[in-house]
């Protein structure tokens, strides 16, 4: 009896766990049909539920990525970075995870890390047709950095006044280091888009103001 009880419990056990591969494959499929449809919100709640019911055999990559797809599509960045760094470990589409891991934390505003994602991604990447999408995406960050650091050193050399003439070799120094940090981004912007016109205004605009 008492090995009979044992045998029961293995099989239900085993029962068990078939049961919850096809519930994970089954949410799994219907995430799919949602995604088609374009109802993002439903397939990454089905796809999600899927993921957690998976069990230990080895993930399904494929629908790990279509989970930061779905995230994305519906502005949860948190959540696509997150199943796209996931997608990437699993070597699934791993050159467009990166681009996506790297759109994502623009859009949190995390622009420090985004900027080494993208840097490492350039790096590993380099045959890879979104590299030039990296690319593009980074030299956007640096012209920012560029232009606010731009702009300040203009209003540093704007605060020269009449009343102020005695100082103005040191505001104008004190501009020239603020406008130098400005050039080093702007011209990191040309290093990866070289024909960036918003980099290559900046730095005509700052020997502009260093002439002034």
């Amino acid at each position: 009896m008492k090995y009979l009880a044992t045998l029961s419990l293995v099989l239900l056990m085993s029962l068990g766990a078939m049961a919850q591969e096809e519930s994970a494959a089954e949410l799994k499929n219907q995430g799919n049909e949602a995604l088609r449809a374009k109802n993002y919100k439903g397939a990454l709640e089905l796809f999600e539920k899927a993921i957690a019911a998976w069990g230990d055999e080895e993930m399904d990559a494929a629908m790990v990525y279509n989970t930061a797809t779905s995230a994305r599509k519906i502005k949860d960045y948190e959540k696509a970075q997150k199943y796209y760094d996931e997608s990437k470990n699993l070597g699934y589409k791993a050159d467009v995870s990166t681009y996506y891991i790297a759109s994502s934390l623009k859009s949190l505003g995390k622009n420090e890390e985004m900027e080494k994602v993208l840097l490492a991604g350039i790096d590993e990447y380099g045959t890879s047709k979104y590299v030039k999408h990296m690319k593009k995406m980074l030299a956007g960050y640096y012209v920012k950095e560029s232009n606010k650091l731009y702009q300040e050193g203009q209003d540093i050399l704007n605060t020269r006044a009449d009343g102020n003439r005695d100082q103005w070799d040191a505001i104008k120094a004190n501009a020239k280091t603020v406008l130098d940090e400005a050039a080093d981004f702007a011209k990191k912007a040309t290093e990866y888009d070289p024909t960036n016109k918003n980099a290559q205004a900046i730095l005509t605009g700052i020997d502009g103001l260093l002439k002034s």
